[in-house]
């Protein structure tokens, strides 16, 4: 399953900004490696600022559901909350990877460098990234299971 949030980015906020409440939401007690993600921000608020993950998301697969971030400019920003519903998971809570979208010629230079800095990030032709499935829910249609309840 995939969860999907989507984030007010430029004009709301910075690239920079943007990035922060990515890391944020991701992130908490038990993330694994989460210094990697703030040794990636310029790589990752560089493909923010080109605007690529309003039509491709940028992924976290690891622990829990698939999680895909689109990020929302200009009027779509404006138009947007600035509150981003939490996630029920940490997807950084154990093995994780990202990936993110960005322009093709960029793809080794980013890559190389966040193979250096954050190795679980890595980035993929805008364009041939994968279509999004059918199986992705909402923040308002998203799901908290009580295994005790299920005895």
């Amino acid at each position: 399953m995939k969860v999907r949030r989507d984030i007010a980015s430029i004009p709301k906020r910075s690239a920079a900004d943007t990035w922060r409440e990515i890391v944020k939401l991701i992130t908490g007690s038990g993330s694994v490696d989460a210094a990697s993600l703030t040794a990636a921000a310029s790589v990752m608020e560089s493909l923010i600022t080109d605007e690529h993950p309003a039509r491709v998301p940028i992924v976290v697969k690891g622990v829990g559901s698939r999680l895909v971030i689109y990020c929302l400019f200009g009027e779509d920003a404006m138009d947007a909350e600035m509150d981003i519903p939490k996630l029920n998971w940490n997807p950084t809570a154990g093995n994780w990877a990202m990936s993110a979208p960005t322009d093709a010629v960029d793809v080794a230079w980013m890559n190389k460098t966040l193979k250096e800095r954050a190795p679980r990030i890595a980035v993929h032709d805008v364009n041939a990234a994968p279509a999004e499935d059918e199986d992705t829910v909402t923040a308002s249609q998203e799901l908290t299971i009580d295994w005790g309840a299920l005895g």
